[in-house]
């Protein structure tokens, strides 16, 4: 009998032990299942290069590490490289196939492109760096559904009321309202989406200036003019003005330093003070 209770009491314990084991496996493992990616939006007529220099500086940092390409055609999205689950701030590049086409269609694919990512990868949430155009393409998508929430996102170069060329003028200025004198599809746009933009997101913009007022092609007007259309659905804003050579519309996003620090700090503030000094 005495037998029988130890052996039974052996039993119980092995039970009890095996549930606290699988608890405490579950609680440790299932937050590294989950890590919020970072969605880089390349500009009009760009292609997969744009962000190759801040993957490799994220990855240098240890900040960040490159998983996907998502190349959205127009009735379906290939993807290229491979998700790990426990990928330390997850990368990933977002190409449109038809390189051309309006803001307004760019949203609807790229909200394709996160529902994907919400089916394929149970991800919930994603932060964003969007470049040019791109900045148009996620605002818009953003308005009009949200599968994903967005938390953070760096805006480098945001065409919000037209770009040189194509509806934005060197004489364009802000009123005393802060509102542009001139403004164009873009703008309106934005100020559209205004009622259906959820509250929440912190945004970094970062505009160029390479000595009149423009980074070549995006003046500062009309970076400014987020604010006045969308800013009051923000969390936090914050605008940064980059001068020099490589602040033009091409190279801040692909090549300057200062822009890359000013991203990375942004979007992961948690490793800020991990870093040692450079």
């Amino acid at each position: 009998m005495k037998r029988r209770g130890a052996y039974l009491l052996s039993l119980l314990l092995l039970f009890t032990a095996g549930l606290f084991y699988t608890s405490t496996r579950v609680q440790a493992t299932t937050p590294a299942h989950y890590r919020r990616p970072t969605l880089l939006i390349a500009g009009l007529g760009a292609g997969k290069q744009t962000y190759n220099n801040f993957i490799t500086h994220a990855e240098q940092r240890d900040d960040g590490r490159y998983a996907l390409t998502a190349v959205i055609e127009p009735d379906h999205i290939q993807y290229f490289g491979h998700w790990q689950p426990d990928y330390h701030h997850p990368l990933i590049k977002v190409v449109f196939a038809n390189k051309w086409a309006s803001w307004q269609q760019n949203a609807i694919w790229l909200n394709r492109l996160l529902t994907q990512l919400k089916q394929r990868y149970h991800i919930r949430s994603f932060n964003a760096i969007a470049h040019s155009r791109g900045n148009l393409d996620l605002l818009i998508a953003y308005s009009h559904q949200h599968p994903l929430l967005l938390k953070r996102a760096v805006l480098i170069s945001v065409p919000a009321d037209g770009a040189l060329g194509r509806g934005d003028t060197l004489q364009n200025r802000l009123l005393a309202n802060g509102r542009p004198e001139f403004r164009h599809d873009a703008y309106r746009d934005l100020v559209h989406a205004r009622k259906d933009f959820p509250p929440g997101v912190h945004v970094l913009s970062i505009m160029g200036n390479v000595g009149n007022g423009t980074d070549s092609r995006v003046t500062n007007v009309s970076s400014k003019s987020l604010v006045p259309a969308l800013g009051q659905r923000f969390s936090s804003y914050r605008q940064v003005l980059v001068r020099g050579p490589l602040a033009s519309h091409h190279l801040i996003v692909r090549r300057n330093p200062r822009v890359r620090r000013l991203a990375l700090n942004f979007l992961w503030p948690e490793q800020k003070d991990k870093r040692p000094p450079r």
